[in-house]
């Protein structure tokens, strides 16, 4: 069975546990009035509990709640504490993806500082995510680039000469399902199930489930 050239990872939920996200948000959060308020809206927008139309207005939120924030402090956190957050068997899974002549990416709607980490612990070969405008070593509040998923990876198999068959993608979403065949790990929408038709969508109970998966799926 051929197979992909390439694997994106989710980063959030598949390579570190939802909570990351907001415990970061929470420590850096610097809204001086209704705190408590923003605290609640990003939490239910990690956790994947916050109606779809009202995900932008959390991620403006999550912006603007940080604005001021030295970048510096940002990465020293991560890097002291993203151990902790990794997902079971994430780590070995990468190696054996690797071992096989498969390269590695990370894609996320997440702002750079985790998931660019990320790739450079676990030795991703590629990364993508939305960057957040920086001044004087802080952070702005303001985006600079922003990406959904499936605009990500258009362009880097566009950019890499890659077929969409090529690839596969593995996350806690089904948002590429039209775009790329994807497996589907800890879902955080009910509704993303409806997706699974072991054919384009598939669901694993474990990452470890991945590379039996992977002999077995049909990437024509």
């Amino acid at each position: 069975m051929p197979q992909p050239k390439l694997i994106f990872l989710d980063y959030d939920g598949t390579i570190a546990i939802r909570e990351y996200t907001f415990e970061l948000f929470k420590r850096f959060n610097n809204l001086k009035f209704l705190k408590s308020t923003a605290n609640y809206f990003v939490k239910k927008y990690t956790e994947g509990r916050l109606p779809i139309f009202l995900e932008p207005f959390a991620y403006v939120l999550l912006l603007y709640c940080l604005r001021g924030s030295k970048v510096d402090e940002i990465n020293d956190y991560i890097s002291k504490t993203i151990q902790n957050y990794l997902v079971g068997g994430v780590q070995e899974i990468i190696k054996e993806f690797k071992s096989r002549g498969i390269k590695v990416g990370i894609v996320s709607e997440n702002i750079q500082f985790q998931p660019k980490y990320a790739a450079k612990i676990l030795g991703a070969d590629l990364i993508c995510s939305n960057e957040v405008k920086t001044k004087e070593g802080k952070l702005t509040g303001k985006i600079s680039r922003f990406s959904r998923k499936k605009g990500m990876i258009k362009k880097i198999a566009e950019d890499f000469s890659l077929d969409m068959k090529e690839i596969l993608y593995v996350g806690d979403d089904a948002d590429p399902s039209d775009l790329v065949k994807i497996v589907m790990f800890d879902p955080k929408r009910k509704s993303y199930l409806k997706k699974v038709d072991n054919k384009n969508c598939f669901l694993i109970k474990s990452l470890k489930e991945l590379p039996s998966l992977l002999d077995n799926i049909n990437l024509s």
